[in-house]
Formats: C-alpha cells, structure tokens, sequence
C-alpha cells in the first residue's frame, strides 16, 4: 500500500498493511479477522473503499451483505471464489479444484446414487462446464463481466464455474478427478466418491443438520485450495476479502463457520494456516461473538490507535471467538477535521478556519463533518459571515433546484441519519434519554415508562451496541472554548462516571425535544423530561445534578444562589469543578436571540437572575459568569472560531470575582487566563 490512507484511518491502514504482507521466508502465521465497528456515519464503508483501491491488482474480493441477496456460508464462500480467481497481471490466478468438485457434486440437476454413478455424472458435468466456461471469455474479458456485475450481485453459477475452471481447461476430465476428489472422504465417508455422493444426498435435503454439513464441507474446500494455492507459490500479500454490513444475518453465519473450521484446523494442524485476510465492518457490536457490548473502554473491542497483530495473536488453542479482532473505529482529530476542508476547495481556506466550531460540534465524526463542512460552504456562498453560523442546524440541506424552504434542515436530515437502525418507537425513546446527563438517569429515573414496552427495554441496548454511548468529558475550560488541555480540575480519586450519549447526537436530540410540542393540559416535552428528572435527583439527595436540570429551566436564579453561598472557600477547586458540571445544562434554543452570544449572556442573567444582577460586586459577575458558561456549552455559541468573543465575557467575569474573592484568588485569575487570547 502506498497510497496515503483518509483522515482517522491511518491506525486501521497499518493494521491491514501488517497482516496483509507476507514477509519474505516467514512461515505461515494465523490471521485475524478483523472487523472495523463504527456508529452510522464513521466511516466503516469508506475504509473498504480505501482497501479496495490500493490492492488493486492483487487477489481480492468484496461483498457488501446489505445489497447482496440471502446466502448460505458455501454460497458466500463460493461467491469469493470467483471473485478471487481473476487474473491479475504478474500473478499467478488462484485455483480452487477442490471447491469446484464439491459445487458440481451439489448442483440441483445432480442425482448421484452410487460411486460409478457419481463418477460418470461428474464426468459429464466437468465437460458440460467446460463448454459453458469457454463462453465466459468470448467476446470480452472475465473482468469486464466482473465490472459490469458490481461488486455485491450473486454472480450466476454457469459464470463462477467456468471461472473456478481456469487453469484446468486442457486437463483431461478424469486426471481432473484423480487430482482432486482423493480430499473428500478423508473424514468420514469410506472413499471420496463415497462423500460427494453423499454431499450430493445432503443438499437435496432439507434437515438443517444436512444443510449445515454441506456448508462446512465446501467451506473447508475453500480454505483448503487456497492453503495449497499459497503451499505451491511464493506470493507477497495473503488474500484480502472485504466485507460490508456483516450484521446482515447471512454474512455472520459465514464468518462463524469460518473462525470456526479455523479454530480447529488450527488445533488438529499447528503452524499449517490459511491465507486469507478478512476486514469485515458491522454498525453493531451484535455481529461480533463474545461479551463486547460497545460500552466505553469495552475490554473485548480495541480501539484503532491500539490495534496490532501482536495486540491480537491468539494461542494455537484459542476459541473460535478468539479468531475475530474487533476494533472500534474513531472519530476525527481537530487536525484531520481541518484536512477535510480540503474536500471543499472553493471554500477550503475559510472552512479550516471553522475547524474549532465543526470539530466541537460534530465531535469529530466523519459523514456529519462533511455534511457540516457542505453547509458551512454553501452558507459562505450566500455571503454569509463566519461569525454568523448560528442557525448552522436549521440551514436547508443542498439540493439540486428547488425551493430551499421546502427542503428539510441539515439538524433533522442527520439526525435521521445518525439513528439509522432504530426502528421508530426507539427513535422517540432516544429522545427524551438526550435531556438526563446520563443514559442511565434517563432510565432509572423513570422518564422512559410512558413509553412503549419494546422502546423502553430496548432503546438503550442498542444505542449501546451502535457504539453511541461516549466517555464522559470532563467539564473545565477546555469544554467552553477556554485554552489548555483537559481534566484538570479532576478529583483525585473520583469514581468513573456513567458513559454518556456522544454529544453530538445528543444535541441533535435536544433540538427534537425542544420542539417537540407540549400535550393538550400538559408542560411541554422539554419541561416535562426535565422537571422530571430534577425531582428525582432531589429525591436521591444529588444537587449539583438537580441544579443541572433546573438551569435547564431557566432557573439560573436558584444555580447563581447556591454558588453565591460557596464563594469565597479556601480551596476554589470545588467550586469551579461543580460551576462547570451545573452550566453544562442544556439550553432550549428560544432562549437565544440573534443577538452576539456575549449580549445573550447580559440579557439571560437579567432575565433570569434579577436578585443577584442588582449586586454588582459579587452577584452580577457571578451571574454573568454562570450566564456566559451556560451559553458557551454550545459550540455555536462559540464563534467566531479560533477567538470566541465569549471568552471575553468569562474572562472578565472570573477577573471581577477574583477581586471580590477573600481566598484562592490565584485559582479564579488562572481560570480567567484560560479564557484570555
């Protein structure tokens, strides 16, 4: 691979390259299976993509198992087959004798009985194929008809028989025979025509425990040619097969045979390993054996900057589960958020210079930074400032023509996107979970039990298994558009925390609740979840979280009461580690004007605060102060970016405290610091 890999999958890009060279004089060494886990949007596709493109020309196979029909596992394996049996310009092709005898032995119009039946009748069926595989190259090339068929289409079985048959065109029907049958009946059956007949007998039947015979059978045929293939041959890079979606129920069936014919050849077979690299992407955790559940730092899932062959190199005697290396794939750093602006390069300039505001928006991920990146473009084309990216969320997506008006927000048209997956009543559910701080409160509090019986004992497992729910950040500075790094103003010795929604989907959700309508006699959706879980938190004696919910309601009055009777202490490290968890409350977006974020904050604290605003020396900085941090929650509500004016505001705020302070006023002037360009 020589080509750069895409923005975020560098770590994956070196995992692949690792285990996809063949070092010159190694022996051969087990593979993982490596399945790439990513939320809708992350990138899972885009990095098959990327495989794709730079080993072309050497053995590959893709199958996408959302757009290819039901298959059985030996379908699958067969599909690959003919996909990895293309020729390839200085290579020799892959064969697969083996795995062709074992298809023309199971084809419907076959009916083998005895063994010199079954020898006369594959003999005929070889030479018939043989005339239907001299037609696959007349007229065009095997890879202009593999083209021409996409990449996911079940190609018809005349066309993958004549491709497994290259190489074997001239060999006499019954040396072909000779060659090959003597691997079948080495398990069972007294001779190999014995066994064919019996695989014949097999797929004819409808008894799962026949099916399942006949799919492991013909799976390890596959395994075995391409064993022998990489046993006759030199090659530089092991088979690499790509496969999308594989929480389609056929494409996991699949791979579970395979681990697990793996696992025990490995067993029966030490050092004796098959070639094949398989990248596999699923949107769940479900598509993955073993107790991986998708939680934050889930033990069973590594995460791409930690991902190793030597991380994953399993004993001889591993379980077959053992065999797949799940990994969680990232979000963007700031910096490759900034490199995607280069997609746009009308606007690539000023769109890097909306890096601070796209990346503390989206969180990083990738689809929604393009989709974000697209917006802010067209915006920019209207004549729209880069300080006035306000309404980034309601802007009309792009269309081509068409009334703009008509056109649904970029807020909805993403979030629809995000919760792909989840059937309807989920989606509702995952509403109301956005307006707790945790998942967890939304669901121990109660706030779900309106709700439908199948939303409310599902919704959260499969956030969780859609790899939704996030690390907690820590709330400082950092997290308000100040300076400096992260977690300072941890407790030493705090318990974890429960994981939390990403933020990025969580906002999303509070713009649905906000504007969700309140109920005939009823408090709106946002009051109601909110009220909700501020009674609940009282009623467990928590504060800081009930004070949480009441600025939520706009109830900054009572937060800038409680940390009035707190400041002063001789240790402000309390005070402001509980300042930041309180203004970390949502804001209902009616709140807000078109005004400068900075006048908001003034507005919001006279509005909301009165009592502490008429007292100029303490309450209304602090006022201010819990005003401006409030507002600042909101990446939009930092601009312009790189220099957002409301850190002149906090800046100035935790200046005019520090002056009023009678201890630890160091503390309150290095925090104001952070906030001072």
């Amino acid at each position: 691979m020589v080509q750069a890999p895409p923005p975020g999958l560098g770590e994956i890009d070196a995992l692949v390259h690792e285990c996809w060279s063949r070092p010159p004089r190694a022996q051969d060494r087990a593979l993982p299976l490596i399945a790439l886990l990513g939320r809708p949007g992350s990138g899972k596709t885009f990095a098959l993509d990327h495989f794709e493109a730079v080993t072309r020309g050497a053995p590959a196979a893709r199958v996408d198992f959302a757009a290819a029909d039901e298959q059985r596992p030996y379908e699958v394996a067969v599909h690959l087959a003919f996909l990895l049996a293309r020729k390839h310009t200085g290579i020799k092709p892959l064969r697969f004798p083996r795995l062709l005898l074992g298809l023309l032995a199971v084809q419907p119009e076959l009916s083998l009985t005895d063994r010199e039946q079954a020898t006369r009748e594959l003999r005929k069926a070889l030479r018939q194929a043989r005339s239907r595989g001299a037609a696959v190259d007349a007229g065009e090339g095997i890879s202009s008809i593999v083209d021409s068929l996409g990449l996911s289409p079940i190609p018809g079985t005349d066309l993958i028989i004549g491709v497994l048959l290259r190489g074997f065109e001239y060999m006499p029907t019954r040396t072909f025979l000779n060659q090959t049958y003597h691997w079948y009946g080495s398990l069972g059956p007294p001779t190999a025509m014995d066994e064919l007949v019996e695989l014949n007998l097999h797929s004819r039947s409808t008894a799962e425990e026949h099916r399942e015979a006949v799919d492991r059978r013909l799976c390890e045929a596959f395994l075995a040619d391409l064993r022998a293939a990489y046993g006759h041959a030199r090659r530089d890079h092991n088979c690499l097969v790509l496969l999308d979606n594989i929480d389609h129920s056929h494409g996991t069936r699949f791979l579970d045979l395979l681990v697990r014919l793996r696992a025990e050849h490995a067993v029966s077979q030490p050092g004796r390993y098959d070639p094949l690299l398989i990248v596999a992407t699923s949107a769940t955790t479900r598509a993955v054996p073993g107790p991986a559940d998708g939680r934050p730092g889930d033990p069973y899932i590594q995460v791409a900057d930690r991902a190793s062959y030597a991380d994953w190199r399993p004993r001889t005697d591993a379980p077959p589960a053992d065999w797949w290396y799940p990994v969680r794939l990232r979000d963007l750093y700031e910096v490759e958020v900034s490199l995607e602006a280069g997609r746009h390069p009308v606007h690539a300039t000023r769109l890097a210079r909306a890096t601070p505001l796209v990346h503390r928006l989206t969180y990083g991920h990738p689809w929604s930074v393009q989709q974000v990146h697209t917006a802010i473009g067209g915006l920019l084309a209207a004549g729209v400032s880069d300080r006035d990216l306000y309404g980034l969320l309601d802007t009309p997506v792009p269309g081509d023509g068409g009334d703009p008006v008509r056109r649904p927000p970029l807020g909805a048209v993403v979030r629809d996107y995000l919760l792909d997956g989840l059937t309807t009543d989920q989606r509702a559910a995952a509403v109301p979970v956005a307006a707790a701080r945790t998942p967890a409160a939304a669901v121990n509090s109660g706030l779900l039990n309106e709700l439908s019986e199948h939303a409310r004992d599902t919704v959260m497992l499969e956030l969780r298994n859609q790899l939704w729910l996030f690390a907690p950040i820590p709330e400082d500075a950092n997290t308000r558009g100040g300076r400096g790094p992260s977690g300072y103003l941890v407790a030493p010795g705090a318990p974890e925390e429960r994981p939390v929604l990403h933020p990025w989907l969580r906002l999303l959700l509070l713009e649905e609740l906000a504007g969700r309508p309140a109920p005939v006699g009823g408090p709106a959706a946002w009051q109601h979840a909110h009220q909700a879980l501020c009674a609940w938190h009282e009623r467990l004696s928590r504060p800081l979280d009930a004070l949480y919910h009441r600025l939520a309601l706009n109830e900054l009055d009572t937060v800038v009461m409680h940390f009035a009777r707190g400041f002063g202490a001789a240790d402000a490290v309390p005070w402001l580690r509980e300042l930041y968890h309180v203004t970390a409350a949502p804001m209902h977006r009616a709140q807000l004007t078109d005004d400068q974020p900075s006048h908001n904050a003034g507005q919001l604290a006279r509005e909301h605060a009165p009592a502490a605003y008429a007292d100029p020396v303490t309450g209304r900085p602090l006022a201010e102060l819990a005003a401006a941090l409030w507002l600042a929650g909101d990446p939009r509500n930092r601009l312009p970016p790189g220099r957002p004016e409301l850190n002149y505001k906090i800046s100035a705020m935790f200046r005019q405290l520090a002056l009023a302070a009678d201890a630890d006023t160091d503390t309150l002037l290095d925090e104001a610091a952070r906030f001072t360009d």
